[in-house]
């Protein structure tokens, strides 16, 4: 059926764009994990210059020290915002990405649908032309036995 062949090459070339659409989507996915465990590692080593300063609290005063721990803290913290701001960029690229596949996997399916439907019109048409020509050969019998 020749209506078949077109629908299947359509199909592929739904399948393809939605498999490019999920791995574009993963990819989003992927970079916002590596950009949020970064995150954590820079809150976690702001938290570890903690100590550093609790101890010239307590007399042992390394003034040099504490500068250092400051300002190692102040970078830490704004490498920290400026992750949070990309990662802002990155969530608004991963829902772009997901509506793409979202829009994607939708053609795929009304496509599929229309193969269904169509392989299903098909094959009633298929069986009228049977019964049609039952019809005719049972027609065709009667009227043979009749002039015999």
């Amino acid at each position: 059926m020749q209506h078949d062949f077109r629908l299947q090459n359509i199909l592929g070339l739904r399948e393809r764009e939605r498999d490019t659409a999920a791995g574009a989507y993963r990819e989003a996915l992927l970079a916002k994990d590596k950009l949020l465990a970064h995150i954590e590692e820079l809150v976690r080593e702001h938290a570890d210059q903690r100590p550093v300063q609790s101890q010239s609290v307590m007399g042992q005063v390394d003034t040099q020290k504490l500068i250092e721990s400051q300002r190692y803290q102040i970078h830490l913290l704004q490498q920290a915002n400026t992750l949070r701001a990309q990662m802002q960029i990155i969530e608004s690229e991963c829902d772009k990405r997901r509506l793409v596949l979202v829009k994607r996997e939708q053609a795929l399916n009304s496509i599929e649908k229309l193969k269904v439907k169509q392989a299903a019109q098909w094959q009633l048409e298929q069986a009228e032309a049977e019964q049609v020509a039952l019809d005719q050969w049972a027609g065709f019998k009667y009227w043979r036995e009749q002039r015999s």
